[in-house]
């Protein structure tokens, strides 16, 4: 399903030390309720094999995502859920590296399903501009340059929302996050060292400061 209005959850959680299989297990229960909701579009989750943080253990670590069919839609399903034994018995189970609701910059409707087929790599990252056109002509030779890359099918940016101390999305400044798809992992390594290298990278990473950054499979 696609809806020109839906708006993305993504959360990035590690389980809590020695904890995995209880962190898998209540997600799983979780999801199962999360996706019977009317509001639910569509949910997924990604397994990360590279971060920018060598601290991290990237086994206790999983990427999900869910597509929501609005605000409101989110918001009521929040406050229906959050009470519930499976929403705390999960949320007790890991510790959050990133939370944020995402929607599309250029306003159009973002197919879901394109991040989720088996063997691909996906990049994801939340970025925060240090200049106020570090989202502009440098991001766009940066962005222009990747297809030029074996293996590259696309990249989507999205605005970036994060929760304030009531719970409500609130638009972060200058803030950014981009999904970035290679058709699979061979390519995306082969590609990798040229790409950090370029001119075209680290005039744009200069302007920007990584907030989160993980490379990740699809899985099950």
């Amino acid at each position: 399903q696609n809806n020109m209005n839906s708006i993305f959850e993504i959360a990035i959680n590690q389980a809590k030390d020695d904890g995995l299989n209880n962190f898998l297990e209540t997600r799983e229960k979780f999801v199962d309720v999360l996706g019977k909701e009317e509001a639910t579009l569509n949910e997924g989750k990604w397994k990360p094999f590279f971060a920018v943080n060598p601290e991290y253990n990237l086994e206790n670590i999983l990427i999900g995502m869910t597509e929501w069919n609005s605000f409101e839609g989110f918001g009521k399903t929040a406050v229906k859920l959050m009470p519930q034994e499976v929403t705390q018995n999960y949320f007790s189970s890991f510790d959050p590296l990133a939370y944020a609701i995402l929607e599309t910059i250029d306003g159009k409707s973002f197919d879901f399903n394109s991040i989720k087929k088996e063997g691909q790599v996906v990049e994801f990252a939340i970025r925060k501009g240090k200049t106020d056109d570090a989202f502009g002509t440098k991001r766009n030779e940066f962005f222009t340059s990747l297809e030029s890359y074996d293996g590259f099918k696309f990249a989507r940016e999205f605005k970036v929302y994060e929760l304030d101390e009531n719970g409500m999305p609130t638009l972060a400044e200058n803030t950014q996050a981009v999904i970035i798809v290679w058709e699979n992992g061979e390519k995306f390594q082969a590609a990798a060292t040229p790409i950090f290298g370029s001119a075209a990278y680290q005039e744009f990473a200069a302007l920007i400061d990584v907030q989160s950054y993980f490379a990740s499979s699809p899985t099950k």
